[in-house]
């Protein structure tokens, strides 16, 4: 995990929670190298929640937990479709357990995940306004719908539940570079740092 110190309220940004959506990390790295303290918000940065799936390129851990599905959330059940397994129990892996516990340490109620393979800027809790601005830099539009249910997801958690801003990025399937120009403006959007030339 990264942090970068800020004036003002903080941030945390992290990636595949999936394993096999490994752009997130990419992006993340590439903007870690770009910033420069003190920054407008403090900024966290945690490029890989899921390094066990990220290794065996798959979307779940190493128990083969969706780790999207593991959240405390009210809609939490134990009832999944197949490759959703949720755990045990809510928070049961200890990815679940070491994010929970860095938004804490952070203090952070802006976050943004990064994921694949849609194309759009979902939000959950008070995040729309945030959305809508980083929806149109990188042109992929902003719904509070991804179009199917998420029971324990955390979205569903701290976006709706403790009315966090949740910015849940969905990137294409694109090669990094293509990512990062399409979605470099709307990171720096999240952080409130005005763009500079690259």
């Amino acid at each position: 995990m990264l942090s970068f110190p800020g004036n003002g309220p903080p941030v945390l940004l992290f990636g595949v929670i999936h394993g096999d959506e490994p752009l997130g990390a990419e992006l993340l790295s590439r903007l870690a190298a770009e910033l420069v303290p003190p920054l407008p918000r403090a900024t966290w940065i945690i490029p890989i929640v899921n390094p066990d799936g990220l290794a065996a390129r798959t979307k779940n851990n190493a128990r083969d937990v969706d780790l999207n599905r593991n959240f405390a959330a009210a809609n939490w059940t134990r009832e999944h479709a197949p490759g959703y397994d949720p755990g045990a129990v809510p928070e049961s892996e200890p990815e679940t357990q070491a994010l929970v516990s860095a938004i804490s340490r952070s203090q952070a109620r802006r976050i943004i995940a990064i994921h694949s393979p849609l194309r759009t800027v979902n939000y959950d809790g008070p995040a729309r306004e945030l959305a809508e601005r980083m929806a149109a830099a990188n042109g992929y539009g902003a719904t509070a719908d991804i179009g199917y249910p998420t029971p324990g997801s955390f979205g569903s958690r701290y976006g709706r539940e403790l009315d966090h801003e949740v910015i849940t990025l969905e990137i294409p399937v694109v090669t990094p570079d293509e990512a990062w120009r399409e979605n470099r403006e709307a990171l720096l959007i999240a952080l409130e740092i005005p763009l500079q030339p690259v």
